[in-house]
């Protein structure tokens, strides 16, 4: 068993991974082509579902049912800037998961996710730290 164990850790002790270099991120800063944060919203009167992701290079890249390809836009530094001190105020791993409300009818509800954390809320019970993140994103869908 030990034997095994040896063999099996060679490579990995030797920098053996085709010769790339292995950079660290932080669950603050992901790579350039993965979500920095994703916020989905979904319901309304009309029953929509519009998906907004930001990378954290600041493209943005809007999904919606109301249209058969993506868009994209690309955030002014102050506006990333911004996105990001949100998320770092809204200090969504103490947040409970959900904030939903049995009475929302007609109501959008929201999935933010941001470092691995997804909270689903309803509008009208969205924490009040997480509602900048929301306005900032959703303003993004426009």
């Amino acid at each position: 068993m030990l034997l095994v164990f040896l063999v099996l850790s060679i490579p990995l002790a030797c920098g053996g991974g085709g010769g790339s270099a292995d950079v660290e991120t932080g669950p603050a800063d992901p790579p350039a082509s993965s979500p920095l944060v994703v916020l989905v919203r979904y319901g309304g009167i009309a029953g929509t579902s519009e998906r907004i992701s930001v990378d954290a290079l600041g493209v943005a890249t809007l999904v919606s049912d109301r249209s058969s390809t993506p868009s994209t836009r690309t955030l002014l530094p102050g506006d990333l800037a911004s996105l990001r001190n949100a998320l770092v105020r809204s200090e969504i791993a103490t947040l409970r998961r959900n904030y939903l409300d049995p009475r929302a009818a007609d109501a959008f509800q929201y999935d933010v996710t941001y470092q691995g954390v997804t909270v689903t809320a309803d509008e009208g019970v969205l924490p009040s730290s997480l509602r900048p993140v929301v306005d900032q994103l959703t303003r993004l869908m426009r």
